[in-house]
């Protein structure tokens, strides 16, 4: 049986939390004051979508968005449409997926590859088998975490390594 439908679209990680060791330097950093796609019960700040995140018309401030992964390529589509600044979290290990071919890279400002696999809270087992990368919308480069930064060249089609480790 398989565990998706091809495309890591297992609706049982929907509700996977990000886990604090990411989220909160990054809140230090960045001041998030709305949460995305998040639930009273997993919001990571005091404002956030409480119902359909792709029904909120403008996102002011700094946003957050750990997507429900049975909907990411939706809920990216609204993120570049209606948060001016922002980051969001989400699996990297198929970047030939038109989620990252056409709505990522053209849009994003940098991806950050943490240096290790990131565990998400409530999640069962082990870990994820995939790695994450932090998306980030019209902010500056993560200083707090250890890992790589990425910009895509729009003109070249390239990713180009920008910092090869971010030191705390």
């Amino acid at each position: 049986m398989k565990a998706n439908n091809g495309k890591g679209n297992n609706p049982s990680r929907d509700e996977w939390e990000t886990p604090s060791w990411i989220f909160e330097p990054l809140m230090k950093q960045f001041n998030f004051n709305f949460d995305c796609c998040a639930t009273e019960k997993n919001t990571k700040t005091k404002e956030f979508s409480k119902e359909d995140f792709q029904d909120i018309i403008e996102v002011d401030g700094v946003a957050w968005m750990n997507p429900p992964f049975s909907k990411a390529y939706p809920m990216f589509r609204h993120f570049f449409k209606v948060v001016k600044k922002g980051i969001a979290i989400y699996r990297c290990d198929n970047f030939e997926t038109a989620l990252w071919q056409k709505e990522i890279f053209p849009k994003c400002s940098w991806v950050f590859i943490p240096n290790h696999r990131v565990s998400y809270e409530g999640l069962d087992g082990d870990g994820a088998r995939f790695p994450s990368a932090l998306i980030g919308f019209n902010l500056p480069e993560i200083e707090s975490l250890d890992g790589i930064t990425l910009t895509p060249s729009l003109h070249s089609g390239h990713l180009i390594c920008v910092k090869e480790e971010n030191q705390k």
